[in-house]
């Protein structure tokens, strides 16, 4: 389930073990919560227009600031549930998407 990213602004991978999925975005080509979208679009397999607005969430421009502030060296990220999902930003172009569970 990998796509190339001269086809899609982002790539997603699933690691069985985990149960995880890993996107992986060029933070300067393409805003952290865009990102997030399109990874959830690939991995819910739905157009990003049907998902459940992000705002519903969380501040899109408030996490690409975070997430994009200074580059200081340091990794900087951010948890939130998005779509019954635990979902990590990180800014060194990093999002991963854990499974639905009952107890998160």
């Amino acid at each position: 389930m990998r796509e190339s990213p001269s086809e899609k602004p982002v790539s997603v991978d699933y690691d069985a073990e985990s149960e995880m999925h890993l996107a992986r975005f060029d933070p300067d080509a393409i805003a952290p919560s865009m990102a997030i979208v399109e990874a959830m679009a690939t991995i819910l397999d739905t157009p990003p227009t049907e998902l459940e607005p992000l705002v519903k969430r969380v501040d899109p421009m408030a996490l690409d600031r975070l997430v994009s502030g200074v580059d200081d060296g340091n990794d900087r990220s951010l948890k939130f549930r998005y779509l019954d999902r635990r979902v990590t930003v990180r800014s060194r172009g990093v999002v991963e998407v854990a499974p639905p569970s009952d107890g998160d």
